[in-house]
């Protein structure tokens, strides 16, 4: 689907923000990237209310530069990312592979994701809040 002028305003923000956060103490990418027992604040918070993920597939929309998405994958849960810029893509999947930590990440409008990712998913989560579904 083509972006329209707003949307695409949107994503080139986006893209703009990946090196920023990228190099940002907030993010602290390289603390993630040396301790593969760390997680996001965002998961840290989140998966107690989640439960038990191990063994489960986890679709991630929104992911951005994908630290909460393998932070996902850190407490066993099979993930996949999804976001519209290329750049934070780009980002993610450089993370997964200096981290260590297995996440498959798609470029992807949030809206075009279900043509994209026809197989099904155990764990879903959206900005920052994470739902079980079954």
């Amino acid at each position: 689907m083509p972006l329209d002028e707003h949307r695409r305003a949107n994503r080139d923000n986006w893209d703009d923000r990946v090196p920023i956060h990228w190099d940002s103490p907030v993010y602290d990418v390289a603390g993630f990237i040396a301790d593969p027992a760390r997680l996001s604040d965002v998961v840290a918070f989140d998966a107690p209310l989640v439960g038990e993920v191990r063994g489960r597939r986890l679709l991630h929309l929104q992911c951005h530069m994908g630290k909460d998405t393998l932070s996902w994958a850190r407490l066993g849960a099979e993930v996949t990312g999804v976001d519209f810029s290329e750049p934070a893509i780009a980002a993610a999947r450089r993370l997964s592979v200096e981290s260590g930590t297995p996440g498959r990440f798609v470029v992807a409008e949030l809206y075009d994701s279900p043509q994209v990712l026809p197989e099904t998913f155990d764990v879903f989560e959206e900005h920052r809040l994470a739902l079980s579904v079954r």
